[in-house]
């Protein structure tokens, strides 16, 4: 025996699916402003502690691309490559310019321009300047942390 449904049955139907979706609007865009704050808060954090403030920002997963080395992933692989951070006669400075994030919310990225500079042992001075991308994924506590991060140098001078 088959059972068709009469055209009333489907008309009601059809009201009560629409009715249960006409009310639902996608979220609206997250602002990317947090993600500008994320990356100052980054900034400082670092001036401040170093190679464990910067892994501190990184996700369980994330990686840099180092030109020259590839990627390099994993925390203590990550601290490892950062340690020039914990030499007082270092520093790394950088500035988000731009932001965004994408529909879903929950992955952006930054992009801005940085300045490192140390000082060897004999006192030579050397600037670095450059662009980078960072790409941040929103963590399941409301944080951002960052999964991918790479360095674009500009401009490196000796003797400054």
């Amino acid at each position: 025996m088959s059972r068709t449904l009469r055209p009333s049955a489907v008309a009601v139907a059809t009201i009560l699916l629409a009715a249960c979706t006409a009310g639902q609007q996608p979220p609206p865009p997250a602002d990317p402003s947090v993600l500008m704050a994320a990356d100052r808060q980054f900034a400082a954090d670092v001036a401040k502690s170093g190679s464990g403030a910067w892994v501190s920002w990184v996700a369980d997963d994330g990686a840099q691309i180092v030109s020259g080395a590839g990627e390099v992933t994993g925390h203590d692989a990550i601290r490892e490559l950062m340690a020039g951070l914990d030499d007082p006669s270092s520093t790394l400075t950088w500035e988000p310019l731009r932001a965004d994030i994408a529909a879903s919310g929950d992955l952006g990225w930054t992009t801005g321009t940085y300045v490192s500079e140390a000082t060897a042992a004999d006192g030579t001075k050397r600037r670095g300047e450059g662009r980078y991308v960072t790409i941040w994924r929103k963590q399941a506590d409301g944080s951002w942390k960052v999964v991918m991060d790479l360095g674009n140098p500009t401009a490196t001078k000796a003797g400054v």
